[in-house]
């Protein structure tokens, strides 16, 4: 079967929008959560199918060092890594935050995975995608795409791509897969939580 890894689009629980890339050996699967149902339980259930060596989630796995009396660390809204990256505080996602962080529990302890925080919009960055259509331009979805297909040796020609949530999840995984290769970036204090893309 060869190296099973994944990258997650992390949304609210029931907008539909959660998006897991699953990277089989060199195949990729692309998974989206249904509208109204679960999920963190769909999720789950996904991976106890795909048993997935490591996980990036795009969602803050950790919170502020000044939250958690970590020494040297005053900022009690943002971590080193949001302000580096220009993210939203883990705060202020609030439920979000509680929910990836439990789902990295459960697939540490439950599924010896390791679990690591990405970030697509740095990702995104990465390949020199045009920041102002991203996300925002649906017409620019296909060529986005395919400059990432560029850059990847993955199985893609069954893949159809219908939205930013999914491109993200495939970012996600991108940036997990250069973790794998010890080739990927990352922004933070390590003691207080890193991003990696």
């Amino acid at each position: 079967m060869g190296k099973v890894i994944a990258g997650i689009d992390y949304g609210s629980k029931t907008s539909g929008f959660t998006c897991a890339a699953i990277l089989v050996g060199d195949k990729v699967y692309l998974h989206q959560a249904e509208k109204n149902k679960d999920a963190d339980k769909w999720l789950i259930s996904l991976f106890e199918r795909y048993k997935c060596t490591v996980i990036g989630i795009d969602a803050p796995l950790s919170i502020p060092g000044a939250l958690r009396g970590l020494d040297g660390f005053s900022n009690y809204h943002y971590r080193v890594a949001d302000i580096e990256a220009k993210a939203m505080s883990p705060m202020f996602l609030g439920g979000l935050t509680a929910r990836a962080i439990e789902l990295s529990s459960w697939l540490k302890h439950k599924m010896s995975s390791e679990t690591i925080e990405v970030y697509p919009k740095l990702a995104a960055e990465g390949l020199n995608l045009d920041m102002k259509r991203y996300k925002k331009d649906h017409s620019y979805l296909e060529k986005a795409t395919a400059i990432m297909f560029e850059r990847v040796d993955w199985i893609v020609d069954h893949l159809e791509i219908y939205n930013w949530h999914q491109f993200d999840a495939l970012l996600a995984l991108m940036s997990t897969e250069k973790f794998t290769r010890n080739t990927c970036s990352s922004i933070g204090d390590k003691a207080e939580g890193l991003i990696y893309f």
